[in-house]
């Protein structure tokens, strides 16, 4: 009997272990190639945007799929930009702590990401996580440059 009823547990939790695994999310969507993709939280996770162009503001720039989340809402929000992914293999994206493309600023690596924009000090002395609001395709930005 015991023996009986230390199977079947076995065997439930086999088939709970399965259905576990065959309902987890797939992986994320690569970035299209030639666009940035910008990630609300580090290492590409959270909400997502795949971009074709410069954004003098990501106040009115809302995430892929959720209109009333924007990439920028104001300074040390979790939901701010903390980490880009550059799929375009010939342009530096140049990213600004101001909108309009103002204010200290870093450039990130053609075909090159930063997992995690808090690995960035500003030439402010400020960190770049969470305070980010414009980004430019371009060398345009003085900053460094970043490949994670």
């Amino acid at each position: 009997m015991i023996r009986r009823i230390s199977a079947m547990l076995i065997a439930a939790a086999s088939l709970f272990t399965a259905g576990v695994a065959m309902a987890a999310p797939a992986q994320a969507a690569p970035c299209t190639p030639d666009n940035a993709c910008l990630y609300s939280d580090s290492d590409f996770t959270g909400l997502k945007r795949d971009d074709y162009s410069s954004r003098s503001s990501w106040a009115s720039t809302h995430y892929d799929g959720f209109p009333d989340a924007f990439l920028y809402w104001y300074e040390n929000t979790p939901l701010n930009v903390s980490s880009l992914d550059n799929w375009d293999v010939d342009s530096r994206v140049s990213v600004y702590y101001h909108s309009e493309w103002q204010g200290p600023c870093f450039k990130i690596a053609n075909y090159g990401s930063v997992t995690n924009f808090a690995y960035i000090t500003l030439s402010s002395g400020k960190n770049a996580n969470d305070v980010m609001a414009s980004h430019r395709f371009g060398n345009y930005c003085s900053g460094t440059v970043y490949d994670s």
